[in-house]
This record gives structure tokens, sequence and C-alpha cells, in this order.
């Protein structure tokens, strides 16, 4: 794919290159649809907008979109997470707040729900979802509003 050099380039040599906006959604396979449920409906607070293909798929939404996050029920076995470092899904990051207070507050909620955070930063920690998926959960304290 060749890249204009200049502006306005790309009107007069074809179509527009692709511009996209923002993330739509993730999706992932997963083993236990209800353990999937209380992690990211119960213990993260996303909303379950619904389901397709007969319940195989749940959606999550944090409140913008429809969903941010869906979940199928894996249809085949696989070898699970992989180690870091190998191509794949590395995290899914969660905005918890704009505050220290703030995330210190998910720490506390996701470790009385016997959840043990990890890689930790300044302003962000990791769990694992019930598939091993890392989750980041982070502020960001630069964030208007």
């Amino acid at each position: 794919m060749q890249t204009p050099s200049r502006p306005g380039a790309a009107a007069s040599a074809g179509p527009s290159r692709v511009r996209v906006r923002e993330l739509g959604h993730v999706s992932l396979f997963v083993r236990d649809l209800e353990a999937t449920r209380r992690f990211y409906r119960d213990l993260l607070g996303l909303r379950e907008t619904g389901t397709a293909k007969g319940g195989r798929i749940a959606f999550f939404s944090a409140g913008v979109h429809h969903h941010d996050v869906s979940c199928e029920v894996a249809r085949a076995e696989g070898p699970g997470p992989q180690p870091k470092g190998v191509p794949g899904l590395y995290h899914i990051a969660f905005d918890v707040g704009r505050s220290l207070d703030d995330l210190e507050a998910a720490r506390r909620w996701v470790e009385a729900h016997g959840l043990a955070p990890f890689g930790e930063t300044a302003s962000s920690f990791s769990v694992r979802d019930p598939d091993g998926h890392e989750i980041e959960l982070y502020v960001d304290s630069d964030r208007p509003g």
C-alpha cells in the first residue's frame, strides 16, 4: 500500500486512506461464559448489553458503546494465555478513574474479590480474567472532566 507524501495527494490518487477514529470493541473467546460474566459485569462493573448466537456470546459496555468487550464461548480447546512477549493479545486496559485514590479503591475491590494485582506502575495495575487474559486497570489524571 502506498502512502501519499503530501497533503491532498490521496484525493487525486484514488481512495482516501483509512482513518481509525477509535477502538470499537475487543472480542475474546472464553471457556466459561458465567465466570466471564461474573468478572466483567460483577467485578469490573461493565453493563451486560445483550447476547447473541443463542446465548454463546455476551456483550459488555463501559457506557459509551453498545459493547466494548464481547465474549464468546470457545469452539475448541486451545493453549490458553501465551507467555508474555509472543505474538497475540497482550492486555486490555480500562480507565477506572482520575486519581490515585480511585486506583487504590479499585485495587481494594479486586483484592477483596480474590484477585492478585500485578504489573503495577504509578498509575495502573493488572489482574487476570477467568481465562487468564491480562486486564490493566489505570487512572488518567490528565483527562479532563
